[in-house]
């Protein structure tokens, strides 16, 4: 059974206000156009740096709107989520900015930068042996607590608040034809897509999945949600995950993206050296998805592309890692 946020559709007056809320809290991220990537398309590549954004990800954007949203009706509400470190960065940081209490389940695993930034912001972190077992605890907790529970995607709030990404774009770039996104749960790119969309149906939206968790590329391509078996690990962790049937984000990808571009650990690889290189942004694998994807669709014409680079919360070790790999 879907979430009560289900009942209210997506629709761009609620990105809208989501941004009249958030905005005191954030950065409105540069647009900044890429001289060596405009040359290799033969028209306009623009950056959308939410690798810039507080915390480093455009994560808090949807967890400030949900924190806000909720607290105005419950003030001593707390909020819990389960995540692999960015999530988690993003609600510790609404919580600690709005004076509210945060609860984050985390794999054992998950990066130490990440969780250090998590423990800055105060929140209280738990630590599981993998994300689904923190996923189902965060849930038990959330019930037998009253605590509410924030998924990174599968909420109206996050939706809007990743939409609040397009309004910016849109301000910075009104003659864009093309976005590449990343997509993990869907969250950000059906928020972006209903704005967009809106603004110009002919705006062409691309989402970007690994190849070997491509899940929802799968369901874009067969119109419908299906059981994906041959789902494994890749160096993009927060893209590209199991995702559950009842997803929120779905009716809006199934109408409104154009197309899913699938790419392997060794392209992401590749596009993180080069923005490096060449931008001098360090970024975590899943933000550099929509580059590897715009390399691989040139030269088709795209016309003004816009490539939102999603964050760049790695720890050095793990991007040295990763680069030499």
């Amino acid at each position: 059974m879907l979430t009560p946020d289900s009942e209210l559709e997506l629709i761009p007056s609620h990105v809208i206000a989501a941004r009249r809320g958030i905005a005191p809290y954030l950065r409105h991220t540069p647009l900044e156009p890429n001289t060596s990537l405009s040359k290799l398309a033969g028209s306009p590549v623009l950056l959308k740096l939410e690798n810039l954004q507080v915390t480093g990800s455009f994560k808090p954007r949807g967890s400030l709107h949900k924190v806000l949203s909720v607290r105005a009706s419950r003030p001593d509400a707390e909020f819990i989520a389960p995540t692999a470190g960015g999530h988690g960065i993003g609600l510790a940081y609404a919580a600690a900015t709005l004076g509210a209490k945060a609860h984050i389940y985390l794999p054992r695993s998950a990066d130490p930068d990440k969780l250090r930034m998590i423990q800055e912001y105060g929140a209280h972190l738990e630590y599981f042996d993998s994300v689904p077992l923190a996923r189902e605890a965060a849930r038990r907790v959330a019930a037998e607590r009253g605590y509410t529970f924030l998924s990174a995607y599968n909420d109206r709030h996050m939706m809007e608040g990743g939409g609040t990404v397009a309004l910016e774009i849109l301000e910075d770039c009104p003659q864009v034809e093309t976005v590449l996104v990343g997509v993990g749960g869907g969250g950000l790119l059906a928020g972006m897509s209903v704005v967009l969309k809106a603004a110009n149906p002919r705006i062409r939206l691309i989402g970007v999945q690994p190849e070997t968790s491509a899940v929802l590329a799968r369901w874009h391509r067969e119109g419908q949600p299906v059981d994906v078996q041959d789902v494994r690990p890749s160096i993009a962790e927060g893209i590209g995950a199991q995702v559950e049937k009842e997803l929120l984000p779905w009716p809006y990808l199934k109408r409104n993206v154009d197309e899913f571009v699938l790419v392997t650990d060794d392209e992401l690889r590749e596009s993180m050296r080069w923005c490096v290189s060449d931008t001098k942004y360090i970024l975590e694998p899943s933000a550099a998805a929509g580059l590897a994807a715009l390399r691989k669709l040139l030269p088709r014409a795209l016309g003004p592309t816009v490539v939102v680079l999603t964050g760049r919360n790695v720890s050095w070790r793990r991007f040295e890692e990763l680069v030499r790999g």
